[in-house]
């Protein structure tokens, strides 16, 4: 299939694999974007998940009205009150649900850290080394983030989305570079 569009000289369209690389490229730099702005990332981060959890709230609702007669609407319709009012609070007090946030994540990476580190210890099944790395590292992170709070609010969701974003278009570019050496090698071998 892929092999059909390489010419002659090996060569191929650089929509196959370009498509791809110039999509990473692109989430590269936001990424870049967001991490050297990593408060207003925290913030636009904050104010649409508010915006989204509204969006999903009403839409439970409306399930909630839709299935009346033949469901369990009553969860629903809770759910969706609860996700809207939330949603609300995040967008109108972004500040306060990032203090909040940051708190849920260094509770987060600290049990989780521990939790990886005492199995780790415990069980010593193959590699465990980095599983015990991984958790002595998200301890870390959790207290620092604990120390720091409040301040630490305002740059933590802003840095792991910019973080996110990075690796994934990294990896992007990564794949479009791969998918551009097996097709140039699948082209090679044919000729």
């Amino acid at each position: 299939m892929a092999d059909e569009r390489v010419d002659e000289r090996g060569a191929l369209p650089s929509a196959v694999w370009g498509a791809p690389f110039v999509l990473g490229l692109l989430m590269t730099l936001v990424g870049l974007l967001a991490l050297s702005m990593a408060v207003w990332t925290s913030l636009a981060s904050i104010i649409f998940l508010g915006v989204m959890l509204f969006i999903s709230g009403l839409i439970e609702i409306g399930h909630a009205f839709r299935t009346w007669k033949t469901g369990r609407p009553l969860a629903h319709f809770l759910g969706g009150i609860l996700s809207a009012v939330v949603g609300v609070l995040l967008a109108a007090r972004p500040l306060a649900g990032l203090a909040a946030v940051s708190l849920l994540l260094a509770g987060y990476f600290f049990a989780s850290g521990l939790f990886r580190a005492i199995t780790s210890i415990a069980d010593r099944y193959s590699q465990w080394g980095w599983d015990l790395l991984y958790g002595i590292s998200a301890v870390i992170l959790g207290v620092v983030l604990l120390a720091q709070w409040p301040n630490s609010a305002l740059w933590v969701v802003g840095v792991l989305v910019g973080i996110e974003i990075l690796l994934r278009g990294t990896t992007l570019m990564a794949g479009g570079l791969g998918l551009r050496h097996v097709i140039r090698a699948r082209g090679r071998a044919t000729t």
